[in-house]
């Protein structure tokens, strides 16, 4: 039976162009009216050079197919079932996703198994409205709606319910959290506040790494992977305790990653290896009670280009290569309970310790205990609510690098939490959501940070919501204990001038209040939609303010410093919007496509004399804040199962231009050919950037030259047994 086929990704409807196909038939799809015919398109193949003819070649003119060829279904759901899927992180309960009044996407298992991607923050390229910048070889900017930084202090991200914020630079170290990606079940990403259940620092957003149960890993399992710049393999194998109540896996794996390029096409100083392996356990203690143990351990050598002060005499300043020096160490527990059938409880407790040594030298030793309880059930037939207390210890050393350290080297901080959350079923197809975060941090004391959701529902396939949130960006060692030596020249009578960042013990906490809705839709069996808007009022965001220069002896010679602090003199909105629409266009092909528009307006107030920075040296403390996220980005991606067990994946993004940074806009395109060899074993070919030689994706901030993000080929082979 034919089926006409018709793509739309906006108000026009644009044909498929199945000319390219050999034999168009196969795909029961006649060739549209008004384009190339086949025979013509293919005379003229060897003629098409423009890369838009290229990118749709790539993603929507694969081979020919048998229309009786049966193939595995992608993704392994369709639209009605993802759409039903639980997700946890807008409530921390299960719920579907499509009642979720917040915007949230899911990566799936099988969407990163096709992705091609070696890390989390390739995997984290497919979500619409994320911003994923490569910055070199082992460090990425990431964020959500704008202010985008290598240490983005507004985005929140967990792995199994232990965040990885890091507290001392408001951030994450990305490279650290290299989860095997064959054990993730899943990322949940929600853009915009989730600070009402999760608490400080997910204003932005929030990333959830949700890994696979032991029981679903069972057997073992060898990957192993090559390519020009990266090399990767892992064992891992996983078994049944003794009496069935019990599963575990363990796992090893090693990563070396090569030097990028930099600017004048040198290989850079960002070349790095990871050796890291770990443990998961899960038991089932009873009908009622479950208990999940998880450990990692991690150690890495590397590398990075900082410019900065060398030399306080002579005075100097330049380029130098430094050392990177990671050990890492987690251990998680988490006891579950069913009360009832309408109530349960969770105890969740954490152990994270790390060492970093880099940025000059500077040495960190940082510790983390977290508890966390979380009761949830209902009340009576309208009330669903989920409250929770926690508590969280940090305590840090450091040793001074060159022109870096803190002061005072050693701190101990305690957060005390608590949250309640109540969701209200008005109608059938009503329901109203509110709750807050309260907490007391070691910095600003008492925080409270309320959100309002609304859903409305007229029918199980579509849902519109609105939100009003605030959220807090929690001060960090950094704010309040840091200092920098940036550059120093000679000065006036002989001296050296020394200018110095400083923290501020009196920084308080960055303030959002956001106010969103949203649209979400299964416009038919085979599509959906999903587009949410927003319009973010940010108050006390961060600057550098001057300060009154003074005389110091040590380190010699006697030179003057020019200091400048860390202030709250800076505010401003964001506003823009993001949709994603899929289209599963057989049992064998899927599309989605997305798009996000960002608009930043950031304004100094009337008391700030901050400076605004240059294009040598921006200054992400400053209105110019706005020019560091792309304010337009989109992309296409196809999933295509064809005979024999192969798949034939494809990927088109674009990348606004970020003018702060001097970084032009780039288009991307990544293709991933893969055969499935038996029940057991599976070779994939994965290229990435293969439109462009290398290209920057984002400047250099927080002392960090960046480098280029080039053109690969990566060869993966699995093996299960």
């Amino acid at each position: 039976m034919r089926k006409k086929l018709v793509l739309s990704f906006s108000s026009a409807t644009t044909p498929l162009p199945c000319g390219v196909l050999r034999d168009c038939e196969a795909w029961g799809v006649p060739c549209a009216t008004g384009l190339l015919r086949c025979r013509r398109l293919r005379h003229n193949a060897a003629r098409l050079t423009s890369r838009a003819l290229l990118v749709a070649v790539l993603l929507f003119c694969p081979p020919a197919v048998s229309a009786q060829a049966q193939a595995d279904r992608l993704a392994s759901a369709s639209l009605e079932e993802l759409m039903s899927m639980k997700v946890t992180s807008v409530s921390r309960k299960e719920q579907k996703l499509s009642r979720a009044a917040a915007a949230i996407y899911v990566v799936t298992a099988d969407e990163i198994r096709r992705s091609g991607a070696t890390n989390i923050p390739d995997v984290l390229r497919m979500v619409p409205g994320l911003d994923v910048a490569q910055m070199d070889a082992n460090s990425w900017a990431i964020s959500a709606r704008g202010f985008n930084n290598q240490f983005a202090n507004k985005l929140l991200v967990l792995i199994d319910g232990r965040t990885v914020y890091d507290p001392t630079f408001s951030g994450v170290f990305w490279d650290i959290q290299n989860v095997p990606l064959e054990d993730i079940e899943r990322i949940e990403v929600i853009r915009g506040p989730g600070a009402a259940v999760w608490g400080a620092n997910a204003v932005n957003g929030v990333i959830n790494i949700i890994t696979k149960g032991s029981k679903q890993t069972q057997g073992g399992l060898v990957v192993a992977g090559a390519g020009p710049t990266t090399t990767q393999g892992m064992v891992q194998y996983g078994g049944k305790v003794k009496g069935g109540e019990g599963a575990y896996r363990v796992y090893a794996m090693d990563t070396n990653t090569g030097n990028l390029m930099n600017s004048p096409g040198q290989p850079g100083n960002d070349g790095w290896r990871q050796l890291n392996g770990g443990f998961r356990s899960d038991w089932d203690l009873s009908p009622r009670d479950s208990l999940m143990l998880e450990g990692n351990l991690l150690s890495e050598h590397g590398g990075q280009t900082i410019k900065g002060l060398l030399s306080l005499s002579p005075p100097l300043e330049g380029v130098r290569r430094d050392a990177l020096d990671i050990q890492d160490g987690n251990l998680l527990a988490r006891w579950s309970r069913k009360l009832s059938g309408r109530s349960d409880v969770a105890v969740q407790a954490y152990y994270d310790g790390v060492g970093h040594t880099g940025f000059f030298g500077l040495h960190e030793n940082l510790n983390t205990l977290d508890f966390d309880f979380k009761h949830h059930f209902a009340a009576g037939d309208r009330h669903d609510i989920v409250w929770g207390l926690g508590y969280r210890f940090t305590g840090d050393q450091f040793t001074r690098g060159f022109a870096i350290s803190f002061d005072p080297p050693k701190r101990a901080n305690n957060l005390f939490s608590g949250f309640f959350q109540d969701e209200i079923r008005l109608t059938n197809s009503i329901q109203l959501t509110v709750g807050s975060k309260l907490e007391h941090n070691a910095y600003t004391g008492f925080e409270v940070e309320p959100d309002v959701r609304l859903l409305w529902s007229p029918s199980d396939r579509q849902a519109f919501w609105g939100a009003i949130s605030r959220a807090i960006v929690q001060p960090s060692r950094e704010n309040e204990d840091l200092r920098v030596d940036n550059t120093a020249f000679p000065g006036q009578g002989g001296l050296i001038d020394v200018v110095s960042l400083f923290g501020n013990p009196r920084f308080r906490a960055e303030e959002l209040v956001a106010y969103e809705l949203g649209y979400r839709a299964q416009a038919s069996r085979r599509v959906s939609l999903d587009v949410a808007t927003f319009y973010n009022v940010y108050h006390r965001l961060t600057t550098t303010e001057p300060g009154t220069p003074f005389l110091e002896k040590t380190p010699e010679p006697v030179h003057l410093v020019i200091p400048q602090f860390f202030d709250n003199k800076m505010h401003g909105n964001t506003h823009g919007a993001e949709a994603t629409v899929t289209w599963e266009v057989a049992e064998r092909w899927k599309i989605s496509g997305s798009y996000s528009w960002l608009k930043m307006d950031l304004h100094l107030d009337p008391t700030s004399l901050d400076p605004l920075g240059t294009p040598s040296q921006p200054n992400p403390y400053s209105p110019a804040a706005a020019g560091m996220s792309p304010r337009h980005q989109f992309q296409v991606r196809s999933y295509l199962n064809l005979p024999r067990r192969f798949e034939f994946d494809t990927a088109f993004s674009y990348v606004d231009r970020l003018p702060e940074l001097a970084v032009p806009s780039y288009l991307r395109v990544d293709a991933r050919l893969g055969w499935k060899l038996g029940e057991s074993a599976e070779f994939s070919l994965a290229g990435q950037n293969l439109l462009d030689r290398r290209h920057f994706e984002f400047g250099g901030l927080n002392l960090v030259l960046p480098t280029q993000a080039g053109r690969s080929v990566f060869a993966k082979l699995t093996w299960r047994f």
